[in-house]
């Protein structure tokens, strides 16, 4: 076997960005002839052999306090041992130690080869105040900008000065060593520049702080890789479309969260001859960095044609839709050709023989139909899990997987790999309405690409376009393929039972439950009245109130006082959870404290608000999704739960009344129903936010829960309540339920049943799926799924 070992991890604060950046190469390297071995790297830089497992969690706090007890501990000669083992090094560290030269430099003591450029190019390139200089020596443009180190003797002076100097009204402060725009901030005044590199300085991001002038122009990012000849090969360029308004810039939560506030063109809007232009300025910055197998480089196109290159990147982000991905699907190559062909460039310069791709034949695989997308406040997150299920079965020995949008007309476009690479649910729909266009600019640009890359150029399969069905002739498609539908909808009719009835009127299998079970779960005031039928006294229900939008937004102060004050005297509770009454797990879901705040909250809802901005209420650190199309809601009991946190490698659990969050994951045979290890649940605020729930590198989920927490009886009294909710709400295939546990007292309190639960790269179904025996690979657990569909 051909071994590739990851580095992921490491210190810097995009570590859990390097584990997604790790599972994508786990998922598309991995093979009958390629071996990929995770080493994690922890914050304090030790070296651990992890198993792929851990891979798929969504954090390192979600492994990092045991690390002692599931990984391999290597000392520094043992890791030198054990790569002299393997075939290459791929690092997938990004930020401190990965990208700036200091991983390199180790591998190169070590004379370890490695994908991606030495240690000097890296730490040229990554220290951006250095990169900055070597511009400048050579010639090239760059943004106005001043350094500040943490050892000034007067910064408010200097950035006084610079803010005079350029007449500015706006400015970036950010770190002069790191990525992902963690640490990065707008600021309008020199006051606010200074508190913000001051915050920097104490919180020990950096040791250098760049100020720089805010650019006015329109950013992008391309992918260069170096082709078998050694030469740089530019790809077709991004361009990133955000509103900079209320001080907003291209942030951590933009780059990694689907949103419709930010949109990729790809190819960017510039002309052909400004496109040119970036990608020469590109290939010569390859060589002027000695740069190797391939990078990514950021810039600015101002207005009077200007280009500016701000970021260099040697170790890219590797997620599902990442750049390099998305670039390199419109010349043709698959996730597994882009990353075969970086890998065969850095084994051809260390002359390292690279196995032959094997691709298994696509004729005896059934057809499995994904649809995402969809019109709720979801859809995003819908995307995420459509794309992933459809990337995770393709290498599938049993299933050929077909994604297809759906759109708020409820058609459906079946679509060609690089339209389903797109950042959000309303660029594939914008793109599929303009395909020929899109079509006609793309075969342009890829024929001079794929020649001095030496790819074989199919041109029809790369520029084949999407087409467009009624649901009608959806279905009767999926009929003439024998295909299983594979719904990677969450809310609205994806899970209220309407597709389900559809397809089953029409005979065909799809995974998850059929529409009674999907409708009821769905309605979560129905759910609960469902679960308080059962005569298991260990399993309690909330008590609930329901509160229709139209009415509540003539309520007078009063009247909202009237109405908080009752709740609180009925229920014997002062504080309470809102959510849509029928709609998904993530949105619109605060946690109010006053009858002042339910009115702010309704308020929103009437001016038909996509989002409430953060810090709007109390403990409330992200954005908040609201639905589009709810108009009852239900207020609930907030529920006070033990205080688990996960600091310096330790788990520290405080006891407060015995609740703790789980969710657990229910597969369903033939009526036989089985639940996995449960997984705690730790928000950072009072509810778990849409990226905790969904954004890889975000939220912190512990499977399974330690037994100091929860005991091998407990665990298994769980379950057991876990099979009964679900045959009692007549779940099928899969679901994951949502609870409070009370470790003192073994009462259960459901708070919602998912019949259709996320699937995106790092979501908690796949850990507990994996913390199964035998471990389910999250492959192995999608077929699973096709094979007991119905």
């Amino acid at each position: 076997m051909f071994t590739v070992a990851v580095f992921c991890g490491g210190p810097s604060l995009e570590r859990g960005i390097s584990l997604n950046s790790a599972r994508s190469l786990l998922d598309h390297l991995t093979s009958t002839q390629i071996n990929v071995l995770p080493i994690y790297v922890d914050f304090n830089k030790n070296f651990y052999q992890l198993s792929s497992s851990q891979l798929y969690s969504n954090t390192p706090a979600d492994f990092d306090f045991k690390l002692q007890h599931t990984a391999t501990a290597l000392t520094n000669e043992q890791l030198h041992a054990l790569l002299k083992t393997i075939d290459i090094v791929f690092p997938a560290i990004h930020g401190s130690f990965g990208e700036d030269g200091e991983l390199q430099s180790l591998l190169e003591e070590m004379n370890i080869p490695f994908v991606g450029s030495g240690s000097a190019s890296c730490a040229q390139m990554f220290f951006k105040h250095r990169a900055n200089d070597v511009l400048m020596e050579n010639g090239y443009a760059v943004v106005p900008a001043q350094l500040l180190t943490a050892q000034d003797e007067n910064p408010k002076t200097t950035i006084d000065h610079f803010f005079q100097k350029h007449k500015l009204n706006r400015a970036i402060v950010k770190p002069s060593a790191g990525g992902s725009s963690i640490g990065v901030f707008s600021v309008t005044t020199s006051q606010e520049a200074y508190q913000k590199a001051q915050f920097l300085f104490e919180q020990n991001i950096d040791r250098f702080v760049l100020l720089e002038r805010f650019c006015t122009g329109r950013e992008f990012t391309v992918l260069v890789f170096e082709n078998h000849s050694g030469e740089p090969v530019a790809l077709i360029p991004t361009e990133i479309e955000i509103s900079y308004e209320n001080n907003d810039i291209f942030d951590y939560r933009r780059k990694y969260l689907p949103t419709a506030n930010t949109i990729y063109h790809t190819p960017p809007r510039f002309s052909s001859e400004v496109i040119s232009n970036i990608q020469k300025q590109a290939e010569s910055l390859f060589k002027l960095f000695n740069m190797r197998d391939f990078a990514r480089l950021d810039g600015w196109l101002y207005d009077n044609g200007q280009i500016y290159f701000s970021d260099f990147n040697p170790i890219t982000g590797l997620e599902q839709n990442s750049f390099i991905f998305r670039q390199a699907s419109l010349l043709g190559l698959s996730h597994r050709d882009a990353l075969h062909y970086v890998l065969k460039r850095a084994c051809d310069r260390n002359q390292i023989s690279f196995p032959v791709t094997v691709t298994p034949p696509k004729s005896n695989k059934k057809n499995v139909f994904v649809i995402f997308g969809g019109k709720t406040a979801e859809r995003q997150v819908s995307l995420m899990s459509g794309t992933n299920v459809w990337l995770k079965l393709r290498p599938s020995g049993q299933y050929l997987p077909t994604p297809f949008l759906l759109d708020k007309e409820n058609n459906f476009w079946q679509l060609p790999y690089p339209y389903t690479l797109n950042h959000t649910v309303e660029e594939i729909y914008d793109n599929c309405l303009t395909s020929l266009a899109h079509t006609t600019k793309t075969k342009d640009l890829i024929q001079e690409i794929n020649s001095r890359l030496n790819l074989s150029l199919d041109l029809e399969n790369i520029l084949r376009q999407p087409q467009k069905m009624s649901r009608e002739n959806f279905v009767q498609f999926a009929k003439a393929q024998q295909a299983v539908i594979f719904i990677a909808l969450h809310g609205g009719e994806g899970e209220d039972g309407t597709l389900q009835q559809y397809f089953t009127e029409h005979g065909l299998a799809y995974n998850g439950s059929q529409a009674n079970a999907s409708s009821l779960c769905m309605d979560k005031y129905l759910t609960a009245e469902a679960i308080s039928t059962l005569s298991c006294t260990d399993i309690i229900s909330l008590p609930k109130k329901t509160l229709v939008i139209n009415k509540a937004t003539h309520y007078s102060p009063r009247d909202y006082a009237d109405f908080w004050h009752k709740l609180t005297m009925e229920t014997k509770f002062d504080q309470f959870i809102i959510k849509p009454r029928s709609d998904g797990c993530s949105t619109g879901i605060v946690l109010l404290h006053t009858a002042t705040e339910l009115h702010q909250y309704i308020s929103f809802m009437a001016q038909g608000a996509s989002y409430i901005p953060p810090h709007t209420f109390n403990n409330q650190s992200m954005i908040i999704e609201l639905p589009t199309t709810t108009t009852e809601f239900l207020l609930e009991p907030y529920i006070e739960t033990d205080s688990i946190v996960i600091d310096q490698h330790q788990l520290i659990h405080q006891q407060n009344c015995g609740w703790v969050e789980l969710t657990v994951g229910i597969v369903e045979v033939d009526g036989n129903y089985h639940a996995m290890n449960p997984s705690i649940t730790v928000a950072e605020g009072a509810v778990l936010s849409l990226e905790e729930k969904f954004q890889g590198g975000t939220g912190v989920n512990i499977t399974p829960p330690p037994i100091e927490i929860i005991s091998v009886a407990q665990l298994a009294k769980i379950k057991q309540l876990i099979e009964n909710v679900a045959k009692t709400l007549g779940i099928k295939n899969y679901a994951r339920i949502d609870i409070f546990y009370n470790r003192n007292t073994d009462k259960m309190i459901v708070i919602e049943a998912n019949t259709l639960p996320g699937l995106t790269p790092s979501t908690v179904i796949y850990h507990q799926a994996l913390a199964e025996t035998p471990p389910l690979s999250p492959q192995k657990f999608l077929e699973l799924l096709i094979k007991n569909a119905s």
